[in-house]
């Protein structure tokens, strides 16, 4: 568990850093990095789709296919509002429609990549997807989500009080590595936990981490 642990928490930390060489070389403003930490939203709900698959696949429960159009409807509208608060807030007067999304689809596609290489190091691979139940997958994106958007938009309102200097975005982005790490890592604490006491006692304890990454 911790040789996954530690090298999906590496790939992680390597995408994140991607929006810096964005603020450093291409002079992204707090739109261009928040508008990417919203596109996450899609990624983690797209993983979590898998996620109920993989329960339906592997364990068999059919209780989750019912869980799955809830889940887009009510994520989606979710993340639509998300989507209309960047924009609101952060969207500057003469910005270019299609403008951020050109200069963007690399971080996307390394985002997808590093949610996808946790999903089959840890969920599939660490067969995490035994201790877990829909309701499970089912409010875990949202925990996250949250913690951190808020955070985000927080901060970035903060960069644009500041006038978005360089060194402001750039602080903007190390927050969202910090949280994403400590997340990531918090939510495999339990499992990793549960392992050691198997090892030490002998036998399986059920009270797992239900996985998300």
């Amino acid at each position: 568990m911790t040789q996954r642990l530690l090298l999906s928490t590496t790939l992680l930390i390597m995408v994140n850093l991607l929006p810096l060489a964005g603020v450093v070389y291409f002079g992204w403003s707090v739109y261009e990095i928040v508008l990417l930490f919203w596109a996450e939203n899609l990624v983690i709900g797209f993983y979590t789709v898998a996620r109920f698959i993989s329960l339906y696949r592997r364990n068999g429960d059919g209780r989750v296919l019912f869980l799955i159009p809830f889940f887009c409807v009510h994520y989606g509208g979710f993340t639509l509002v998300h989507w209309i608060f960047v924009l609101a807030l952060f969207r500057p007067d003469d910005h270019v429609s299609g403008q951020a999304a050109m200069g963007m689809w690399i971080p996307f596609l390394a985002l997808l990549v590093s949610h996808g290489v946790s999903y089959v190091l840890n969920f599939l691979g660490g067969r995490e997807y035994q201790e877990t139940t829909g309701q499970d997958v089912m409010i875990a994106p949202y925990r996250r989500v949250i913690i951190l958007h808020l955070t985000i938009l927080g901060g970035g309102m903060l960069v644009m009080a500041l006038g978005e200097p360089v060194l402001a975005l750039m602080l903007l982005v190390v927050l969202k590595i910090v949280i994403d790490v400590v997340t990531h890592r918090n939510e495999h604490k339990r499992k990793r936990e549960a392992e050691q006491r198997e090892r030490e006692t002998g036998r399986a304890d059920s009270d797992v981490f239900r996985s998300w990454d």
